[in-house]
């Protein structure tokens, strides 16, 4: 599996054409923003989280990631989104 290989640009890519054929998959947004935020590009993993939660807006884990994504560049209501993934699920971001 390419996650665990550590391969984000394979994995991006792979995420990619996931999202191309269905754009609807919500899934395939946040983890694409996951191997976004690994490489340290928070803004597009931020955007990649912003769909996420348009598409499924309880996606708790999508509002743990985005919430870290936004404190990596300091900004604040990365806070909130963190408070948001607790309240949709307690076991989200410990």
């Amino acid at each position: 599996m390419l996650i665990k290989k550590g391969d984000n640009e394979r994995a991006i890519a792979d995420y990619t054409e996931v999202i191309r054929l269905n754009p609807n998959d919500a899934h395939a947004f946040n983890n694409r923003g996951f191997r976004y935020f690994k490489k340290g590009d928070n803004h597009r993993a931020i955007a990649d989280y912003n769909e996420t939660i348009r598409l499924d807006p309880k996606h708790a884990l999508a509002f743990c990631n985005r919430g870290k994504a936004k404190l990596k560049i300091h900004e604040r209501s990365g806070k909130a989104d963190i408070a948001k993934a607790r309240e949709l699920n307690a076991s989200i971001c410990q």
